[in-house]
């Protein structure tokens, strides 16, 4: 009969291995993609309010974070970094009470490079985060995994904006205030987050791709998600919140040309092996037929143009099949094709 989970650390021949795990003084963890926690030791179960690890197999993840969006960025992270190291998240315990924890873990990937499962450490920090006080509007933020924070009043002046955000884009928080953010957008999409703020005020909230100017004047892709912050006195606000997914985007763009250039070699394979055959009938048909005819006569010229014209045909068969590299060449109207001449 098959083992159940926690029956299944209880295995003899795991034992010490789990009376050891249970001996560290730290939370120890193994989470699956879904969400639900696979192994964990004693001291994990402690931090978040449980009696024993047995408990927590299988515990939706979701149900610690205090902030749902924290896991959402946390995930980012993995995916672009693998691993984060002494990172302060925001978390609550089972009974709801508010905790702070310190996650220093790892991606652990197949063979094709898809995320399998986190394997990492954790320990209660809360009385260490609350000793340092106040410390600005985004404090919480900016020890959670977003890369860009900032608060917009309604025409899109900086309010405030965290650490990172503010060294993304080369300048100190305090000289970005009043600033607006359409001085650091893309020209080609300001209009595009001018729609998108005009979305967050009238919704409520919106998520999109937000495209911005780092100090180098390079393009940097933010995914982010928006929502409209009201205040005692009224006024509106639009807090944004955004991970930084340019390499991520330009891996999906590289992954895509790569996938159209396979496309392309294995139209081009297919071509040349569907041309090779009458190809090659005809070609030996004007040979034969060339033979035949008298050099004086009236068509001899023209089968041998003829056969000229088959020979080139051949030629750009096999150059189709044997494509290895992409090599564009300008045709007409700024179109462009492959340069048969140069790929192969």
């Amino acid at each position: 009969m098959a083992l159940a989970p926690a029956e299944m650390f209880l295995d003899k021949s795991a034992k010490w291995y789990v009376d050891f795990i249970n001996t560290l003084p730290m939370a120890v963890f193994r989470e699956s993609t879904e969400g639900k926690i696979l192994f964990c030791n004693d001291a994990m179960a402690e931090i978040f309010g449980f009696n024993s690890f047995r408990e927590l197999l299988d515990y939706p993840v979701i149900n610690f974070y205090r902030n749902r969006e924290d896991r959402d960025s946390l995930l980012d992270e993995f995916h672009r970094k693998g691993r984060v190291v002494d990172l302060h998240v925001p978390f609550k315990r089972r009974d709801s009470r508010p905790i702070w924890c310190s996650v220093t873990a790892q991606a652990v990937v197949d063979r094709y490079g898809h995320l399998v499962h986190l394997d990492g450490l954790m320990r209660d920090v809360t009385s260490l985060v609350e000793k340092r006080g106040g410390g600005g509007h985004f404090k919480r933020k900016e020890d959670a995994v977003t890369d860009f924070v900032v608060l917009l009043a309604e025409e899109g002046d900086f309010v405030d904006i965290n650490a990172k955000g503010a060294e993304l884009l080369g300048l100190k928080p305090e000289d970005l205030i009043g600033r607006s953010i359409f001085d650091f957008i893309a020209p080609r999409f300001r209009d595009l987050v001018s729609t998108h703020l005009s979305i967050i005020l009238e919704r409520g909230r919106e998520e999109g791709i937000l495209t911005i100017l780092n100090r180098e004047g390079e393009e940097q892709h933010l995914e982010f998600r928006a929502f409209v912050e009201k205040s005692k006195g009224g006024s509106r606000h639009v807090q944004l919140m955004a991970s930084n997914v340019t390499e991520r985007i330009k891996h999906q763009k590289e992954q895509l040309s790569k996938e159209k250039f396979l496309g392309v070699l294995e139209m081009a394979g297919g071509v040349a092996h569907k041309l090779n055959q009458p190809l090659t009938i005809v070609r030996n048909m004007v040979m034969e037929m060339l033979s035949e005819l008298p050099s004086d006569g009236p068509h001899h010229e023209k089968m041998e143009r003829l056969q000229h014209q088959i020979e080139r045909i051949y030629e750009i068969a096999k150059k189709l099949g044997n494509i290895k590299t992409y090599q564009p060449m300008e045709y007409v109207a700024g179109i462009k094709i492959v340069d048969i001449d140069k790929t192969s």
